[in-house]
């Protein structure tokens, strides 16, 4: 028995009871594990229709567009409709993710927002009705847009690990004013390799807190024009879950930051649990020759601390110690930011930049360091 229902523009369309193909499939394997965080596509038409479907995908598609297309230009053939509401990409409301509309014999249409994907699923659909509609939404191709910078963080969900995109602050930092002389080369050859395409190797960022090592990364992920996924203190373990290969297939050619690695990348004799093999693995084993990561690791240990077998030649992009500001380029920034204090020592970019809270520590809130700050670190 069909029975009516209202879809997302409040138009009626015929549903199914879905109830009546617990016979084919457990009804919860509908949410079985996949690439997305809604239902299962696969496992959701073998639970309508039963057959192995046949598959299409459409990638780089401006879904709420075509949504709006597809629901104006197929309401009559709409049978049932499933979706998913939720907050992403710093949403101020539940926006549109998966939608999965039910047209036809047996056609499932998976509009995917969130990945600009769409996917098509059918088996006994006239193939020149599933080509129609395939034909339409190509129509809604995204236009190439300017690359916002932002970063896939690793993340734990109910399936394992994944990754969530995040934006973020585009850095107005300028090399030769925040960091001392001796890294302009160094950065020329990081900025050169990382933007190289089909490229490994390891880059190690050191130096004390509040030397600018953040930022630096922050001005670096915002300047190339490569996925760069990021792995973060408290996520330290995913590097040697075998899950993490998954994701790294998913992105080749990607730039992996682990920041505060101190616990990754300490010495194997000093630490037996240190997951270093597994770095070793993705910057200069053969799994690196099929992916092309390349990693930056950031650390505040000293650099003897370190694994050798990381520092190895032709292994190592480069390494670099963050230090202090000399003192006359302390002061030239210092003039350039509106203060007139005159430094006799070098300084930190953090003192530096936030010299008004200095003297006032005590009870007052400072300034977040990392990639939600706005300024240098």
């Amino acid at each position: 028995m069909e029975s009516k229902a209202t879809n997302l523009l409040g138009k009626q369309f015929r549903t199914q009871e879905l109830e009546k193909t617990s016979s084919r499939i457990i009804l919860g394997n509908v949410f079985a594990e996949r690439k997305g965080i809604y239902l299962n596509e696969f496992t959701l038409f073998i639970a309508h229709f039963n057959p192995t479907p046949n598959f299409i995908n459409e990638i780089k598609i401006d879904c709420k567009s075509a949504i709006k297309w597809f629901d104006d230009t197929y309401r009559a053939e709409i049978r049932d409709i499933h979706y998913l509401k939720r907050y992403y990409n710093g949403s101020k409301k539940a926006e549109l993710d998966d939608i999965f509309y039910i047209l036809y014999d047996d056609l499932i249409v998976d509009f995917d927002t969130n990945s600009s994907t769409v996917r098509f699923l059918f088996r006994k659909t006239d193939i020149a009705k599933v080509d129609s509609v395939i034909k339409g939404v190509k129509k809604f191709r995204e236009r190439k847009l300017k690359r916002k910078p932002q970063i896939f963080i690793l993340v734990n969900t109910s399936t394992g690990i994944g990754t969530t995109p995040l934006l973020i602050t585009r850095p107005r930092l300028n090399i030769a004013e925040n960091y001392n002389d001796d890294f302009k080369a160094i950065h020329e050859i990081i900025f050169r390799r990382l933007s190289k395409k089909n490229d490994k190797g390891l880059v190690l960022l050191h130096g004390k807190p509040g030397t600018g090592k953040t930022s630096y990364i922050r001005y670096l992920i915002a300047t190339l024009k490569k996925n760069v996924i990021f792995l973060s203190p408290d996520m330290a373990g995913a590097i040697t879950n075998p899950n993490l290969i998954s994701i790294l297939i998913e992105n080749p050619n990607c730039v992996f930051v682990i920041e505060d690695a101190e616990n990754i990348v300490v010495d194997r004799e000093k630490d037996g649990n240190s997951p270093v093999s597994a770095l070793l693995n993705i910057s200069d084993g053969l799994l690196s020759d099929c992916l092309n990561i390349q990693l930056i690791c950031s650390f505040n240990t000293d650099i003897s601390k370190i694994d050798s077998a990381l520092m190895r030649k032709g292994r190592l992009i480069a390494k670099y110690e963050f230090k202090e500001l000399e003192v006359e380029k302390a002061r030239t920034l210092s003039e350039k930011l509106g203060f007139n204090t005159n430094f006799n020592t070098p300084m930190s970019l953090t003192a530096i930049y936030n010299q008004a809270d200095i003297d006032f520590q005590q009870g007052k809130k400072r300034n977040a360091i990392g990639f939600n700050a706005n300024n240098s670190n």
